[in-house]
């Protein structure tokens, strides 16, 4: 269903559906407090927000005053980041099983080469995480042999002459011990700073859409379910348009709820406009 062109949408309820991100839903109204206020005072129009009205759900109203036209919207955001959560407590070694199985479901079954006929950019996003895990693998064996090589290289300076068998032994384990401990501690140092390069946190993201081969979770997709009754019972309440707005893997857990309810005439012809927004999608994915 759409607006006509010469309507206008004053009255919209909003559904936002985030990325795979562990975050709790009160950072998104803090953000859209401050950057919507932000926006009001670049642009010249007036933007109000306040508690959403009791009821289930997590969200808030807004009102606005633009160019002398009011508009309403109640925006609730659809909560999943509770099961990103259960889905991010991996280890260093946890993750890079992962990268395994997550590269093998994606060569295995095609989808790397067709994602490859796609522009640059898709591709280097797929790739990123396993370039920057393998890159930093690769600097932590490096530091294990040169840690293990300066090792030896003393201990055959400082027991010349009186290195037996037994010393060669020790010097040998010693020299493997400390290498091992360099290169479990510069891969510690990568992850406490995932946050600037978002390595692992891209790695169970693409993990978790991976895990089923195209198939979704069975607790994800319960909470789709649910998200899609809670869009069909707006879709059948007074608003000028619903609007789903989808935020990178969200996009395509919108998509995928939008179809189930078109596809099971859930969409009534009657009923408010139904619109889809996506923003930074990672549909190729």
């Amino acid at each position: 269903m759409r607006v006509a062109e010469n309507e206008q949408v004053q009255r919209r309820r909003v559904f936002y559906i985030p990325g795979y991100d562990p975050f709790p839903p009160r950072r998104y109204r803090e953000l859209y407090r401050k950057e919507g206020a932000a926006q009001a005072g670049i642009s010249g129009y007036d933007l109000t927000l306040t508690p959403k009205e009791a009821g289930q759900g997590f969200g808030w109203h807004v009102s606005t005053r633009m160019e002398g036209a009011e508009t309403q919207a109640e925006i609730e955001v659809l909560i999943w980041s509770d099961i990103v959560q259960g889905s991010m407590g991996r280890g260093i070694p946890a993750t890079y099983w992962q990268l395994l199985r997550t590269s093998w479901a994606y060569i295995g079954s095609g989808a790397i080469f067709r994602l490859a006929r796609l522009r640059k950019g898709p591709t280097i996003a797929a790739l990123y995480p396993i370039a920057m895990l393998l890159l930093q693998l690769g600097l932590a064996i490096a530091a294990a042999l040169l840690v293990a090589f300066l090792t030896l290289n003393m201990s055959e300076f400082f027991l010349t002459g009186v290195a037996g068998p037994r010393w060669v032994q020790l010097s040998i384990l010693a020299a493997t011990g400390l290498g091992i401990l360099a290169a479990v501690m510069v891969l510690r140092w990568f992850k406490a700073q995932d946050h600037r390069f978002f390595a692992y946190y891209l790695m169970h993201d693409y993990a978790y859409s991976a895990q089923g081969r195209g198939a979704t979770p069975a607790d994800l997709q319960a909470r789709l379910d649910a998200f899609g009754d809670t869009i069909a019972a707006a879709l059948r309440e007074d608003w000028d348009e619903v609007l789903v707005v989808g935020h990178s893997s969200g996009a395509h857990l919108a998509i995928s709820i939008l179809a189930d309810l078109i596809r099971a005439g859930r969409v009534p012809t009657g009923g408010p406009a139904l619109g889809f927004l996506s923003l930074g999608q990672v549909v190729p994915m």
